[in-house]
């Protein structure tokens, strides 16, 4: 090999070396120039000076953060136990307002009822009254025909009148009881005289007869006393 060729193997050789060199020496400068950097961000930041302003703002304690929509939206969704009690005490609504119905329904039943009774009760009184009037009529007509009665036994003979009696006791005992009655009631002389022309057995017969007559009597005026009472 000539010199010549040495003399470019050396240039290029030494240009390599240079360029390497300058590469090396960038990379080093790159190197120390990030080092200052971290060193400058890990240097503490000096801090301001302090007024009374910045210290009353640091006391005071930040508002609290404000709940989420999302999860004030979940906390107010109603659990699984709170749609249970709703739904219960909606089928507990429900029944007390169909038993209240059926209540009212009974009462209004109840009230026409008891509006029906009374008519029927003043009906059956104004129903008795009148009974109780021509009742009265009747025995009115009753005591007017006994009393003329009597009063034509009065003016008979005591043994024709006795005679008549004795007839009655077999024909018509009722209207003899009712006879003999009012006569002792109306002329006591008369019916004395009356009873001495009469059969010993006619004669206690039928005073065995105006004395039960005379019991049952009594007895109906008791009844009708306490049936007043009762009443009243």
């Amino acid at each position: 090999m000539g010199a010549r060729p040495l003399l470019l193997l050396a240039v290029l050789l030494g240009g390599l070396f240079a360029l390497k060199g300058l590469n090396l020496a960038e990379d080093a400068a790159n190197i120390l120039s990030e080092r200052a950097y971290a060193a400058e961000d890990a240097e503490p930041e000096a801090d301001p000076p302090a007024d009374d302003e910045g210290e009353a703002q640091a006391d005071e304690v930040p508002p609290p953060p404000l709940p989420d929509s999302r999860e004030a939206a979940r906390r107010e969704l109603p659990t699984a136990s709170r749609l249970g009690l709703e739904r219960s005490l909606a089928i507990r609504r429900r029944e007390l307002d169909e038993r209240e119905e059926a209540l009212d329904t009974r009462e209004q039943l109840l009230t026409v009822a008891e509006r029906r009774v009374d008519e029927r009760i003043e009906q059956l009184q104004s129903l008795r009254d009148e009974v109780q009037s021509l009742l009265g009529q009747l025995e009115n007509q009753e005591q007017a025909q006994i009393d003329s009665i009597v009063q034509t036994y009065a003016q008979l003979e005591p043994d024709a009148a006795a005679g008549i009696m004795t007839a009655m006791r077999q024909s018509d005992p009722d209207t003899l009881l009712m006879v003999a009655e009012q006569l002792q009631s109306q002329s006591p002389r008369r019916f004395a005289a009356v009873m001495a022309e009469l059969r010993p057995d006619i004669a206690a017969g039928l005073t065995s007869d105006l004395r039960a007559r005379a019991e049952t009597a009594e007895a109906r005026l008791q009844a009708e006393a306490r049936l007043a009472d009762a009443e009243g």
